[in-house]
This record gives structure tokens, sequence and C-alpha cells, in this order.
């Protein structure tokens, strides 16, 4: 006599086989898909944790020039003064963030002029010497400013006889940003204080 298999061992067995690939094809899928977005969310959080520093350390060194203007916020670009380092090494930058709806980014220009702490007004002054991108994949990008008595207000303009004469206490930024490949979209704020 020789022994084999039964017909009803071999159905039981390709039955078992079966139920264990396609678990671990299940598996397999559900641990790629939390890599992609994990890997997704890590993208975006360092695409915004890059932008936030830079617009932290601008903000921070942010001042006023002798008509107590250069600082003009509005609900989707900022443009101010500046007394943080600069790519021409001057000690006073004039810098604008902005969102580019063309491509995505956000952006910053530099304008580097020595006469920004005179009584030349913020219109007088040229292009931009320096633009550079900070962020990529922000499809929004809004800023609100913190009055002395804690309002939050949408814009802010300093140096005219309707305006304040002050820098506001505090900006929110608030951006909607992607990674690369649209698997993850996130929103993030941070609030900055001005000293």
């Amino acid at each position: 006599n020789r022994s084999a298999f039964t017909l009803i061992e071999l159905i039981v067995a390709i039955a078992l086989a079966s139920i264990l690939i396609l678990v671990t094809a299940m598996i397999f899928k559900q641990a790629s898909s939390a890599f992609s977005q994990s890997d997704a969310r890590s993208e975006v959080y360092q695409n915004v944790r890059a932008a936030f520093d830079i617009i932290k350390r601008d903000i921070s060194g942010a001042t006023l020039n002798t008509r107590y203007e250069l600082f003009k916020g509005e609900l989707d670009k900022m443009s101010f003064l500046s007394s943080t380092s600069n790519n021409n090494d001057q000690a006073i930058t004039l810098i604008e963030y902005f969102l580019n709806g063309n491509d995505n980014t956000l952006n910053k220009s530099e304008n580097t002029d020595t006469a920004f702490l005179n009584n030349t007004s913020m219109s007088d002054f040229g292009m931009a010497t320096t633009t550079g991108i900070l962020g990529l994949n922000i499809s929004t990008l809004q800023f609100r400013y913190q009055d002395t008595d804690g309002t939050w207000r949408d814009t802010w303009k300093t140096g005219t006889s309707t305006a304040y004469q002050y820098l506001p206490d505090a900006v929110e930024i608030k951006m909607t940003v992607s990674d690369t490949l649209n698997r993850y979209t996130g929103t993030s704020t941070n609030i900055i204080s001005i000293p």
C-alpha cells in the first residue's frame, strides 16, 4: 500500500494556505498604508516647522522706523521691517511673506536698503533684492494680529493717521499644507509673540 493525501486533505491544505496568504497580504497592505501616511505626515510637519522657524526668527526682530510704519499685515500677506540677519548682511530688512497661488509655495522676499529707518515712506522702496521659497504645497495662508487688549484682527497697518503707531503683540499664522504626493493634508497654526 502506498500512502498519499486524500482529496479532502488537499482541499483543506489549499484553503488554509489561501487564508494564510490573504491575512498576510492584508497585514502587509495595512502596514504599507500606515507607513505611507506616517511618511506623508512627517513631510508636512517638516515643511511647516521649517517655515515657522524662519518666520518666528524674522518676526522676533520686527521694528518700526521713525515714521512708526513698516508693519503692514493683511489676511493673506505680511510686510514688516526686521532687524534679523539677511542675505545682504544689512542691519535692517524689509520682509514680505506671501502665498504664490500659481505653484502653492510660501514665499519670502527681502529688500535691504540703508534708508529704512529714516523718514522715507515704505511705498518708496523698490523691488525685493532677494526672493525665496519657504514652503511647498501650501494651499492656504492666513495671518491674524493681536492688539494690546487681546483682540485679534485680520489686518494691521502702521504709519497712517487711521492706523496703529505700534506693533501687534502677536501674529497668528495658519497654513494648510499637503505632502508632495497629496496623501495627507493638514492645517497648522502657530502664534508668534513680538517682543
